[in-house]
């Protein structure tokens, strides 16, 4: 800790043009879980650098170059990324809240591509996705940063800044862009389910031809294909068929009254109005998947994960949202649905046991006892009434 302490203060003094100082090449370092608050690491090469769980709000990184670095959980709010080199940087449930990232270069990044004292042997190119999935960017300022392919899914950019931003392939599935500045900002081939836009975003999707409601790729006759295979791993328990697991797909209206989708993985697709009665879910996950609309009355859902979730206007009811015990694991596993939006959703639920409710948004949902009762509702927007 000294010596990073020493080489900090080091860099601190080569930015201000000071004797003595040099500049930091500290990549492939360990720095997570630090207590680094406006720490400053302008220019400095950070290539691979993790900083998972760190603290860097407020902390100078205008021109860094930070691809590869990883943020996952890391706070980042208010600091200056100006013009930063983010490429393939992960940035998994970091808060960058009124962050500055303009002019940032958030594309695909390749370490085949950087030179490094510090590189581990050489070998393949790696290559990776930047990743901001479930990352807080309210308020952050993105004008004409480069978001291209970018992985969104999940983040919150409620009245950010993207001004001139490239968002060229980028995946918005339920993304938060409620009250963005999106002018000249480019957005062809980007990724659209469950997004959530004020009333100027969705008049600017219609102008660009961009369905607002989700552009997801559907499987067609293939899905019944799919469940066929799903049914003989869980009849065989694992030992034949494939577990379902589908991503980024148009499932809308899909006819899945009573089928067993038990530990089936149902991420980040088009779920509105489908038809899932009675349907077994335990165990599955449907996280940031859209289903408002979606008749889920007398479904399983125990130990379901739907974490982000859409649920406007669904019906939940009469179904089943228990916990689920899992070998020595003390308390039985439960159903999430943190952070989903259950506007207008009928939660009257059969049975439920420790639902985690988490920020999630109940307003104008019906809810009973038997849902409320032992749920973590921390953070959450409850209805006014129960029934």
């Amino acid at each position: 800790m000294a010596e990073l302490k020493r080489r900090l203060n080091s860099h601190r003094k080569w930015v201000l043009g000071a004797r003595g100082g040099m500049q930091a090449d500290l990549s492939f370092h360990d720095m997570s879980r630090l207590p680094l608050p406006g720490v400053v690491l302008r220019n400095a090469k950070l290539i691979g650098t993790s900083f998972a769980g760190s603290n860097l709000s407020r902390a100078d990184l205008k021109a860094t170059v930070l691809m590869m670095a990883e943020f996952e959980g890391a706070d980042l709010s208010q600091a200056d990324l100006l013009g930063a080199d983010l490429r393939g940087a992960c940035f998994n449930g970091a808060n960058l809240a009124e962050a500055n990232l303009a002019g940032a270069d958030l594309r695909t990044g390749s370490l085949g591509a950087v030179s490094t004292k510090n590189q581990p042997s050489p070998g393949a190119a790696i290559t990776r996705q930047t990743k901001l999935v479930d990352a807080n960017l309210n308020r952050a300022i993105l004008v004409g940063s480069n978001l291209g392919n970018c992985d969104l899914t999940g983040a919150e950019l409620v009245d950010a800044d993207l001004s001139g931003a490239d968002l060229t392939g980028a995946i918005l599935v339920s993304t938060d862009l409620s009250g963005a500045t999106l002018r000249n900002t480019t957005l062809t081939g980007a990724v659209l389910s469950g997004t959530v836009l004020d009333a100027d975003g969705i008049a600017l999707m219609a102008e660009l031809g961009i369905n607002p409601d989700g552009n997801l790729e559907p499987l067609g006759e293939r899905l019944f294909e799919l469940l066929a295979h799903h049914q003989d791993w869980l009849d065989s328990e694992g030992r034949a068929g494939q577990r379902l697991e589908l991503d980024l797909v148009d499932l809308s209206e899909a006819p899945l009254a009573e089928v067993d989708l038990s530990a089936a993985k149902i991420q980040r697709c088009d779920l509105r109005n489908a038809n899932l009665a009675g349907s077994n879910l335990m165990m599955a996950d449907l996280s940031h998947s859209n289903l408002s609309g979606a008749d889920l009355s007398g479904a399983n859902l125990s130990g379901c994960a739907m974490r982000r979730v859409n649920l406007t206007g669904a019906s939940l009811r009469d179904s089943i949202l228990l916990g689920v015990p899992l070998g020595d694991i003390d308390r039985p596993w439960p159903t999430n649905l943190q952070y989903a939006r259950l506007n207008g959703c009928d939660l009257r639920c059969r049975a439920a046991a420790g639902v985690i409710l988490r920020h999630a948004d109940l307003t104008g949902a019906r809810v009973n006892m038997a849902l409320m009762n032992g749920s973590d509702t921390s953070g959450a927007k409850l209805p006014t009434t129960r029934v």
